[in-house]
C-alpha cells in the first residue's frame, strides 16, 4: 500500500485530545468515541464542579486553554461523566421533615433541598423561605417581634408581602450593639421590616448588654421601653435564628462580652441560643447572671409568642438545634439540608447510645 506524503500530528505532553470509546463496563479505550482522555475529563470536571474552581484556574492547574477546558466540561456532560440536577429549593425534603416531626411533634418543619457548600448562599436560602413563611403568618398577626443576627437581616431583606399589613406592630426583640455589622443594628431591621409590611417600628434606645441587673431594670422602666415590654407578652409571631455556643465566628463580628459570655456558658454546657436567651442540650434555659443583664425578651415571652419562627443554617449548629427543639417554644423552624441532616444525624446518634444504656 502506498503512504501518503504527511506523517499524522504528534500529540505533545500537554495535549487534551485522544480518541476514545466506551467499553460495555463504562471503561474507555483508544476508538472513535471521544475527542477527550477520559480520565483528563474526569479530572476537570472534579476541579469545576466538585472543588468549585473557575474554568481559568482549572486551565491554569492542568497546563491547557481555557477553551479547551470549557469543551471537555460540555464534553463530561454530553458523555454522562457529570450528571446536573437541579434542585428546587421551594420544595421541601419530605423524608426528612417527617423524621423530625415523628419527633418533635409540636414543631412545623421546612427542610430545603440544596447541596451547595456555600455556606452564605445556605443561609439566604433558609431566610428567604422563612421571609414567605412569615408573610403568611402575619396576615392575621398583629405584634410580631425580631431578633438580630446575620439570618435575620436576610430575611427582613427578602421579607416582600402581598399586602401592605397597616395595623402591624413590629418591636426589636433585644437591645441595640455597638459593633457596626449590620445584622447587630436591631433597630435599623426593625425599621426596614416595617418598610416592607407597611407596619409600624418601634425601637429600644439602650444596648443589648449592661453591667448589672440594676442598669437593666433601669432600661426596662423607662417610659420608651414600657409600650415594647407590654408587646413582649402579646406576640403573635417571634422571629429569630438559632445561635450556636462556638469559641470563634471567624465569618461574623462578636458582640460586645461574647467572649466573656462563652467562658461560662461553656461551663455551664449551653447549646445555643434564640434571641440571646441560652439554653442548655435537654431544652433548659440558663438563668444566670448573664441572662439579667441583657435587656431583651424574658423566656416567659418566648413561651407565650403565638408562633415561634427559627432558622438555622451551619452544620455546627447541630446540638443548638436539638436544643432549641428540646425547649418546646419553636413552632416553626427551617433549614437547609445539610444543617437538617447534620442535626438529625446528631439526634440519632444520641438516641442510640441512649437506648444503649438502657439495655446494658
Amino acid at each position: 500500500m502506498a503512504r501518503s506524503g504527511k506523517k499524522p500530528p504528534r500529540a505533545g505532553p500537554g495535549s487534551a485530545r485522544r480518541e476514545v470509546t466506551r467499553t460495555s463496563r463504562g471503561r474507555t479505550r483508544p476508538g472513535t468515541g471521544s475527542r477527550f482522555d477520559v480520565q483528563l475529563t474526569v479530572k476537570a470536571a472534579q476541579m469545576y464542579y466538585l472543588d468549585g474552581l473557575k474554568q481559568e484556574e482549572v486551565a491554569a492547574k492542568i497546563g491547557i486553554s481555557r477553551s479547551l477546558i470549557s469543551m471537555i466540561l460540555t464534553e463530561a456532560r454530553e458523555r454522562g461523566i457529570v450528571e446536573v440536577t437541579v434542585r428546587d429549593p421551594s420544595l421541601n425534603d419530605e423524608k426528612l421533615s417527617s423524621e423530625f416531626a415523628s419527633q418533635y411533634a409540636g414543631t412545623d418543619f421546612t427542610v430545603i433541598p440544596t447541596s451547595s457548600r456555600d455556606a452564605a448562599a445556605r443561609r439566604k436560602l433558609v431566610a428567604q423561605r422563612a421571609a414567605d413563611i412569615l408573610a403568611r403568618l402575619l396576615r392575621k398577626a398583629e405584634v410580631v417581634g425580631l431578633a438580630w443576627g446575620r439570618t435575620c437581616l436576610e430575611l427582613v431583606q427578602a421579607f416582600r408581602p402581598a399586602t401592605e399589613l397597616r395595623d402591624l406592630i413590629i418591636v426589636p426583640l433585644i437591645g441595640g450593639s455597638s459593633q457596626i455589622a449590620p445584622y447587630f443594628q436591631i433597630n435599623e431591621m426593625v425599621r426596614l421590616l416595617a418598610q416592607r409590611s407597611g407596619g409600624k417600628p418601634y425601637f429600644i434606645h439602650a444596648p443589648a448588654l449592661v453591667t448589672g441587673r440594676e442598669e437593666r431594670d433601669l432600661h426596662l422602666g423607662s417610659s420608651s421601653l414600657r409600650f415594647i415590654r407590654e408587646k413582649w407578652s402579646v406576640m403573635d409571631v417571634v422571629v429569630s435564628g438559632i445561635g450556636a455556643v462556638v469559641g470563634e465566628h471567624p465569618d461574623r463580628e462578636s458582640y460586645m462580652g461574647e467572649a466573656e459570655l462563652f467562658r461560662d456558658l461553656t461551663a455551664r454546657r449551653a447549646a445555643g441560643d434564640i434571641c440571646t436567651r441560652y439554653y442548655d442540650q435537654e431544652g433548659r434555659f440558663i438563668i444566670n447572671e448573664h441572662y439579667h443583664r441583657v435587656v431583651g425578651v424574658p423566656v416567659e415571652g418566648l413561651k407565650a409568642a403565638g408562633t415561634v419562627l427559627c432558622m438555622a443554617s451551619g452544620l455546627e449548629k447541630a446540638g443548638a438545634i436539638e436544643g432549641a427543639l428540646r425547649t418546646g417554644v419553636v413552632k416553626q423552624l427551617v433549614m437547609d439540608e445539610p444543617t437538617a441532616q447534620a442535626a438529625m444525624d446528631l439526634i440519632s446518634a444520641r438516641e442510640g447510645r441512649a437506648d444503649g444504656s438502657r439495655t446494658s
